[in-house]
């Protein structure tokens, strides 16, 4: 019964982007963001939530100067950025038209790759993951690149994988934000969505 399952709350905070991203470049298989964590911002959700566990995309490195949280990191390679195998790394105004109708389409595979859809399937099958081991009023936080955060986002208020591709172009995330969900058995209600760290900044 649904009464009888763990409510979950999760804290995701998207980290910067790369100057090539920001540039309009496709992000490489190897690129890590360099991530100096408020430390502002860590004692504001201390302060809010008793977090339980902490996951921090594979592909975002925490500066160790600036990390105050004093729980064990899970570094989470699911958590990291899609593969866009050989697209990756190119600039979009680069693409030609055929490869910009095809980089639009979730279930177009590039060469080495993955699809939108695969790389939603990935992140929606460890969110619901995170249930099958959780304890009631549990809090999780999650860290990872804000196209990481924008997808889960999708994910977490989609119905299904298909209909999360049509919230995914209705909401935006913001580099330095974060976003709260709760969730009991899959079933999840918004709590915050993409709060940016200097508004979160004006009301300590």
């Amino acid at each position: 019964m649904m009464s009888n399952l763990p409510v979950v709350r999760v804290v995701l905070v998207g980290s910067l982007m790369s100057q090539d991203v920001r540039k309009g470049c496709i992000p490489r298989e190897d690129e890590i963001i360099k991530f100096q964590f408020s430390k502002e911002i860590q004692e504001k959700i201390l302060e809010e939530y008793n977090i339980s566990r902490i996951f921090c995309a594979s592909d975002v490195f925490l500066d160790p100067e600036y990390f105050i949280l004093e729980k064990n990191i899970v570094c989470e390679p699911k958590l990291k950025n899609r593969n866009y195998g050989i697209l990756a790394g190119r600039n979009l105004k680069s693409l030609t038209a055929a490869e910009q109708g095809q980089f639009v389409n979730p279930e177009y595979s590039p060469v080495g790759g993955e699809s939108m859809y695969a790389f939603h399937v990935r992140l929606k099958t460890w969110l619901d993951s995170l249930f099958d081991e959780a304890k009631n009023q549990e809090t999780f936080l999650i860290i990872a690149s804000p196209v990481i955060i924008r997808a889960l986002s999708a994910c977490i208020m989609a119905d299904d994988i298909k209909s999360s591709f049509r919230i995914l172009n209705k909401i935006d995330v913001f580099p330095e934000s974060w976003s709260v969900f709760s969730g009991r058995g899959g079933n999840w209600r918004i709590l915050t969505l993409s709060a940016p760290f200097s508004v979160i900044k004006v009301k300590l």
